[in-house]
């Protein structure tokens, strides 16, 4: 095998080192998301990446430049240094098989359903693991309201949720955006064409949405926090909001 020379870092790397920090909570926002947002869950947590290239054009054009970052691209990179993760999210049975691709970690995979339930009611089977990292799969609104519990019931671990991140990692969909496409700014595009009943609405109709209601949802974004490079951060890390 020839040899490709020393692994180069990710260029996300920067992004990672905030997420993975303990007692950090992290979501992710786009256009559909933002308006769909749970602006009290938000504006408990610690950091808002950006993952969608209007919402960060938009937030450009209003004066805050700040770098698209998302699961897919970031995790990886934080999966490097963790050795106890949980999975919180997915159809029952999905979540676990997205455990087994992160052997030799040591995963607790609790899925989007009944097990969800379950621990919402009782936080005990969770803080026993005591993960390093959590990553919460679930739909927009509930997945930033369900990593909140979480961090305020394991105070020392990183939370961050991730989408359709766990169900992607579990059917191998390591390449589900290929680079190509992240460097082109296409995965709207590639998304459609991939699953276009549940999203070709969001990327037309939602998105026209999201335009006419951009300046106020754009001001009421940059009020939860300082805008940084890497996102809005709400918090310096020494405190987290209640």
């Amino acid at each position: 095998m020839p040899d490709t020379g020393p692994e180069q870092p990710s260029p996300y790397g920067g992004m990672a080192a905030l997420v993975s920090r303990p007692g950090t909570t992290t979501t992710w926002l786009n256009h559909w998301s933002l308006l769909n947002a749970d602006w009290q869950a938000l504006s408990r947590l610690d950091l808002i990446g950006i993952d969608g290239t209007l919402l960060q054009m938009l937030l450009a054009a209003s004066g805050a430049t700040v770098k698209r970052s998302s699961a897919d691209l970031v995790l990886p990179a934080v999966l490097d240094g963790v050795d106890r993760v949980a999975l919180v999210g997915a159809a029952p049975g999905v979540a676990a098989r997205a455990a087994r691709r992160l052997a030799p970690r040591e995963v607790l995979a609790v899925d989007g359903f009944g097990e969800l339930r379950a621990l919402r009611a009782d936080m005990t089977p969770l803080v026993d693991f005591d993960p390093t990292l959590v990553v919460v799969g679930l739909g927009a609104g509930l997945q930033d309201a369900v990593a909140h519990e979480i961090s305020t019931a394991l105070p020392g671990a990183a939370v961050c949720t991730a989408g359709g991140w766990i169900d992607q990692y579990a059917a191998a969909a390591d390449d589900y955006f290929p680079a190509w496409v992240h460097a082109l700014r296409l995965g709207w595009a590639w998304r459609i064409a991939h699953e276009p009943r549940r999203l070709i609405g969001r990327y037309t109709v939602d998105a026209l949405r999201f335009l006419l209601a951009a300046p106020v949802l754009l001001r009421r974004l940059k009020a939860l926090g300082s805008v940084q490079e890497w996102g809005v951060c709400l918090t310096t890390g020494d405190a987290k909001p209640q």
